[in-house]
């Protein structure tokens, strides 16, 4: 077995907020981790006045030795807490517990190439609460996705298709008359083409990232009055397989820098990182130290 244990300190107190679009500052999700000798998690949460806090996962194997069910439990009392079904793509089934009664349940279904193209979600009565189905080609190059509510109404229509000879990527959203809402076209990741209807508020799809290569996004920012607004954000890695951001810089259209966060870290022998510092930098509050992360690995089985 291997732990993960990490102490995060806010370092100032200045509240940050991140802008939309790629993510700037990556934050520590698992703050006190187990792993088995496959690298399947088995506990997860974080240290809370003294005490765990958080979830112990019993897994199930199959004779290949691949996880075939979750069960995530409360450490203190037992409880179940989640429950997951795994298939060859991923999760078939998840459902979540409270006081021993079951939440809601989530059901996914497959396509043969591992796309996921139905996702129904139940309470604990199993009455539909929402439902999301894609149809995609065996690339995933081209897709539609419709959302549905309780009462089955469409909530969310659009589609999406790229051609990978002619790099002509297209966006189209619809009202549920069957109208177009929004639509944009990308030709070798620049953009092209913007329309959206007058007077509208901002809506899904108006802000969007194309990775242009050399670990840089293009990202886009666009209003009903069809104007859009451009910038690049820049990522640059500490290892060769980008594991670990050593900086990451958003800059508008002229190249001007608007924020950027900066990583320094500590290495073991291993190359994993023991202490990290954040800090960031916005055009109108200059440059603060954000967080500093202390985390410790610690293995219990032979190396």
């Amino acid at each position: 077995m291997k732990c993960v244990s990490t102490q995060t300190t806010a370092a100032t107190d200045v509240v940050w907020s991140q802008p939309g679009g790629p993510s700037l500052v990556l934050p520590i999700w698992c703050q006190e981790c187990e792993f088995d000798v496959n690298g399947n998690r088995t506990k997860f949460g974080q240290i809370f006045d003294g005490r765990f806090q958080g979830e112990t996962v019993q897994l199930f194997l199959d004779g290949q030795r691949q996880v075939t069910e979750r069960i995530a439990q409360d450490p203190v009392t037992g409880e179940t807490i989640r429950r997951e079904i795994a298939g060859p793509f991923g999760n078939t089934e998840e459902s979540s517990y409270r006081a021993g009664m079951l939440q809601y349940r989530i059901v996914y279904t497959y396509d043969q190439y591992g796309h996921r193209i139905d996702s129904l979600t139940l309470d604990g009565v199993g009455t539909q609460q929402d439902r999301s189905i894609v149809h995609t080609d065996k690339d995933g190059n081209d897709t539609e996705r419709w959302d549905y509510g309780k009462e089955g109404e469409l909530r969310l229509h659009f589609r999406q298709t790229f051609d990978p000879k002619t790099k002509v990527e297209q966006f189209t959203s619809f009202e549920q008359s069957g109208s177009v809402k929004l639509t944009w076209t990308l030709t070798g990741g620049q953009l092209s083409s913007f329309w959206e209807s007058s007077g509208s508020q901002s809506e899904f799809g108006d802000g969007f990232s194309e990775d242009i290569g050399n670990d840089t996004f293009r990202t886009y920012q666009c209003h009903s009055d069809q104007t859009c607004e451009h910038s690049f954000v820049h990522y640059v890695y500490l290892d060769a397989n980008r594991r670990n951001p050593k900086s990451v810089e958003w800059r508008d259209e002229s190249g001007e820098l608007l924020y950027a966060a900066y990583y320094d870290y500590e290495l073991d022998s291993h190359r994993n990182w023991t202490h990290r510092t954040i800090r960031v930098w916005s055009k109108s509050l200059g440059e603060q130290k954000l967080y500093e992360t202390d985390s410790r690995v610690i293995s219990y089985w032979p190396q």
